[in-house]
């Protein structure tokens, strides 16, 4: 009996452990639920107090709050935890009753009570901080990872939220996604002068999970857009009298105007030297023809009368008084100060600020014309003298007329119709005018644009180093080749563009046009670096920067293999793909504020490096393809009134454009894949364009689509083009995405076609 009894005890032992042990796992498996019961534990001494109470929903609210998966009350000890260290105990051990709550247990003398928060989930990153100073564009952030005992955590969502600028657009939060190990980040494509709330979201298989957040900012950047000239309203002896525009700044704030005088010896305008830019004192001892004259606040009103040359001083700059019977420009800076950097953007001055030759400017809305007796005076008695002589000379004609016999009077027949002798020349329409250049010569024409350069950008042949068995390109101007430039004690590699000597005449007028845009260019960021020209007496060479790659080659390296294990078919982000061609954007519409066409934009003529920094190509034709080394027929990238009537603007450019759009986002295919050059333009006129893939959405395409408009006049501008792509940008889910998905197949790049005919 003793035995059986002993025997029996032990099973029913055995049968309540495995309960416990499977309520324990059945807990597990399932969904947490909150305030759910889980167990009786032994008390652990070392946990972590989170706070004290007798009411269990505070305990479990908190450890809740903290991303814990268990809150533990032992008494009126509350603590939270993810694991539990130590062994369970019998439920019988827990049986104190909580104070506020006596229908809950609240463990134990030795025991603690374990309840679930309902939390699966990870927990927030730690140590949430900005890393690094303050730029324009970017902020980087730092950050410790959540606790490790905690739910897994899949990856970490970054969220960026405006909560003050000065943009005058609307800005969309902005979201990231990173390695689940990854511990810092740089947000790019942020707008200068600009306040967010960064959040940090843990992401779970559940889902998201712990938020940390911290406030940042960007530095102002340049005030963009330029402001405009000020309006000449009266020029004087000395002084002048001007209306300063109100100007916005999307970048930061407006806090001060700078009125800049600048004395013109020539009807080219001289482009202000900023860095040389000072007050009139310091221009005058550094002879340059330029000062600052005044700094301006401008209240509440839409804009502001300034007299230039009063003599006063504004804000520590003399305002000194103007030369007399002097060619002066009027520009105006904006000054834009916060967190003690100061940027500063100037306008553009152009001859249109003086509309009358003696620059005795008059606003006829504002100011009334004063009169000048001794000019009335004077024009009276020309008038008078004038009536006289009319009359003298209708009484000699009637008395010629009746003297004269009509004996000699000519045939009708006997007239002979008014030709011109002579060929006529046909050229484009710019302002050069083919008669003075066939009076001069091409070369005569060539040399002053040259003795026209700065004295940096003449450079000795000793300094020039060329492989001639590297030819780049071949046009109608001459060949490309691959050179070496020496410069600041620097071997820089550099286009050079051998200028041919057996050019035809239309094609030598049409250069030297193109020539002097291109020295007429400032420097831009986006733009190839006109390095200069080395002029030897057998040969004049222009020098080019030359970049590392093509887009071309960059977009087709960046393809993936079907057969490589990879979420992604391409190893550039569609970030990086937007941000080129906001930044080609930027590069087209300087070209075209500066009456430039490109007429050869594609994938191939635009450049870019390890860093991701693009330039577009102003000059010159497309180079030979980088893996076929054969000529481009760049008609593919043309628009339709190009391939019929060469007609080229900075419309024709856009079209372009809608085409580098779909080339971009394609990697590097071939655009019409399925047409020959030859039969483009009938493919066009009929309506077809290439195809939509389905990893390019509907709104990005729909924008090449406005670029492929037929009406050149409907097309939009690369202003408006870089805009909606700057706004798109935070949301490229909706616009582009190369993850690897069913049926994702790539337009084929296709070099045949892409070839020139031999």
């Amino acid at each position: 009996m003793p035995s059986t009894r002993y025997g029996g005890h032990r099973w029913q032992i055995f049968m309540m452990f495995g309960v416990t042990v499977l309520a324990v796992f059945g807990s597990i498996a399932t969904a947490a639920e909150k305030r759910a019961y889980f167990g009786c534990y032994e008390r652990d001494r070392f946990a972590r107090l989170a706070l004290t109470t007798e009411n269990l929903d505070e305990c479990v609210d908190s450890c809740e709050n903290n991303f814990q998966r268990y809150a533990v009350l032992s008494g009126s000890r509350c603590s939270c935890t993810n694991t539990l260290q130590t062994r369970i105990v019998e439920d019988r051990e827990c049986d104190l009753k909580c104070g506020k709550q006596p229908d809950e247990n609240c463990g134990g003398v030795n025991a603690q009570a374990v309840y679930e928060t309902g939390i699966d989930v990870a927990g927030p990153v730690r140590n949430l901080h900005i890393d690094g100073e303050q730029k324009e564009d970017t902020i980087a952030i730092r950050w410790d990872l959540p606790a490790g005992d905690g739910g897994m955590v899949q990856e970490f969502e970054i969220v960026a939220e405006a909560t003050r600028t000065y943009a005058s657009f609307r800005l969309y939060p902005v979201r990231w996604s990173v390695h689940n190990v990854s511990t810092g980040f740089e947000l790019s494509n942020l707008q200068p002068g600009t306040e967010y709330n960064i959040t940090v979201i843990s992401v779970s298989a559940k889902g998201g999970g712990g938020r940390a957040s911290i406030a940042g900012s960007t530095e102002i950047g340049r005030p963009d857009p330029e402001p405009e000239e000020p309006i000449i309203l009266r020029r004087f002896e000395s002084t002048i009298l001007i209306q300063i525009p109100r100007a916005t700044n999307d970048n930061g704030p407006v806090n001060y105007y700078r009125v800049v005088v600048h004395y013109v010896n020539s009807e080219l305008i001289q482009q202000i030297d900023e860095s040389q830019l000072n007050t009139f004192q310091q221009s005058k001892e550094n002879k340059v023809p330029y000062y600052i004259a005044a700094e301006l606040e401008m209240k509440d009103d839409e804009s502001l009368l300034f007299t230039v040359g009063d003599g006063r001083e504004y804000r520590s700059y003399f305002n000194p008084p103007i030369t007399a019977r002097t060619h002066v420009h009027i520009s105006i800076g904006v000054v834009s100060i916060l967190n003690h950097m100061v940027k500063v953007r100037y306008a553009t001055t152009t001859h249109e600020q003086h509309q009358y030759p003696d620059h005795h400017h008059v606003n006829l809305k504002t100011v009334e014309i004063e009169r000048n007796e001794t000019l009335i005076t004077i024009l009276t008695t020309a008038c008078i003298l004038f009536g006289i002589v009319l009359t003298g000379a209708i009484i000699l004609y009637v008395y010629l007329h009746f003297k004269t016999p009509a004996a000699n009077t000519r045939p009708f027949g006997d007239h002979h119709e008014l030709t011109l002798q002579g060929p006529i020349l046909e050229v484009e329409n710019n302002g050069f005018m083919p008669d003075i250049y066939e009076q001069r010569g091409f070369e005569a024409e060539l040399r002053d644009i040259i003795d026209g350069l700065e004295v940096a950008k003449n450079h000795a042949r000793k300094y020039l180093s060329l492989d001639i068995n590297r030819v780049l390109g071949s046009g109608k101007y001459g060949d490309v080749l691959l050179g070496s430039l020496q410069r600041q004690e620097q071997d820089m590699p550099a286009q050079v563009h051998v200028i041919t000597d057996d050019m035809e005449s239309v094609d030598q007028i049409a250069f030297l046009n193109e020539f002097r845009r291109l020295t007429a260019l400032d420097e831009h960021a986006n733009v190839i670096l006109f390095y200069g020209v080395c002029v030897t007496p057998d040969w004049c060479y222009l020098l080019f920067e030359q970049m590392q790659t093509t887009l071309k080659q960059t977009l087709l390296n960046a393809r993936v293999p079907v057969s490589a294990n990879s979420v992604k078919f391409s190893t550039v982000s569609e970030e990086i793909v937007v941000n080129i061609l906001c930044l080609v954007c930027d590069g087209m519409q300087f070209l075209a504020d500066n009456n430039v066409v490109s007429k050869k934009l594609c994938a191939r003529t635009v450049y870019v490096n390890t860093k991701f920094e693009v330039k577009v190509s102003a000059f010159g034709p497309p180079l030979y393809a980088e893996d076929t080394g054969s000529s481009i027929a760049i008609a593919r990238w043309h628009a339709p009134e190009v391939i019929k009537f060469q007609n080229h603007s900075t419309k024709s450019d856009v079209w372009s454009f809608g085409l580098l759009i779909w080339e971009c986002c394609c990697l590097g295919a071939t655009p019409y894949g399925t047409i020959t050059t030859d039969n483009l333009f009938a493919a066009i006129r009929a309506g077809q364009k290439p195809e939509r893939p389905s990893f390019m959405y509907e709104d990005l395409y729909q924008l090449c689509l406005n670029c492929w408009d037929l009406d050149a006049s409907d097309r939009p501008s690369f202003d408006d083009l870089r805009r909606y792509l700057r706004q798109t940008l935070p949301m490229l889910r909706y616009l582009l995405s190369f993850e690897r998905k069913h049926n994702v197949q790539l337009p084929p790049y296709l070099p045949h076609l892409e070839a020139a005919a031999e």
